[in-house]
């Protein structure tokens, strides 16, 4: 009966084991799959961004300006306000808070500016993209909407960043901020990207051929960093906005 005793004992701490062993695999298996992230950029990045089929109707994309007196508006006020499904912050804007791109809504130029690469969206729901090229104005023809801002990121699927070409000093292809991106899909589709982590120009672009655009342009970011989709606020900006692109469900 002793002899069974101990052989039961054996059997309990075999199984003991063996559990231990299983745990132990698991976790290894657990650190390795944490230890190794996605081949690609945006497994290393703090990111959020939406990928919406703006063609069928669906949806209406459309910069909106703030209301508040001094030309700005807290984000929260901006969405509560407007009611849009996705929002990210817009062009830039000057100490008097005057925006420094293009802004087209309803088909009318509602603000005159100075950036050089812009965005626009047609009565049909079709992404063009448009350029300011020389001392020439942006020609916004055929868009019911559109926003212009820089430098331009993706031409042809292809990263194309030249900060001089687009207004800018040598130092933008260096500095590094949170950012925030818009561009198009080789079939038509919006895409929306804030990335909430100092990085560059070219990271950005790189992020956003990941995304599958073909084109694309950079957007305010830093402090004005904003990205907000279906009703939460994803990335809080630091400063109230003067303009965001918004994204609205028909």
């Amino acid at each position: 009966m002793g002899g069974g005793l101990v052989k039961r004992r054996r059997g309990a701490w075999a199984a003991v084991w063996m559990l231990a062993l299983g745990a132990l695999g698991v976790l290894l298996l657990l650190g390795l799959t944490t230890i190794a992230r996605p081949a690609g950029i945006l497994g290393r990045l703090n990111i959020n961004y939406a990928v919406l089929d703006i063609s069928h109707g669906h949806y209406k994309v459309s910069p909106a300006l703030a209301n508040g007196a001094d030309g700005t508006e807290p984000l929260n006020s901006m969405v509560k306000r407007l009611k849009p499904h996705v929002a990210i912050c817009g062009t830039y804007y000057d100490e008097n808070y005057r925006p420094l791109g293009d802004i087209v809504v309803n088909g009318k130029v509602v603000c005159r500016g100075s950036q050089r690469q812009g965005i626009g969206f047609t009565s049909s729901g079709k992404i063009v993209f448009r350029e300011r090229k020389g001392r020439s104005r942006i020609d916004w023809s055929g868009c019911v909407s559109g926003i212009a801002c820089g430098p331009r990121l993706v031409r042809s699927g292809k990263k194309d960043i030249n900060v001089r070409r687009d207004g800018f000093s040598k130092a933008a292809s260096t500095n590094r901020a949170w950012r925030c991106a818009v561009g198009k899909t080789a079939d038509g589709k919006l895409i929306l990207c804030a990335v909430s982590q100092s990085i560059t120009l070219n990271t950005l672009a790189d992020a956003m051929l990941e995304l599958g655009a073909v084109d694309a342009i950079n957007l305010d970011g830093g402090s004005m960093c904003a990205f907000y989709e279906n009703g939460r606020a994803k990335v809080e900006p630091v400063k109230p906005l003067n303009n965001i692109l918004a994204v609205y469900k028909k």
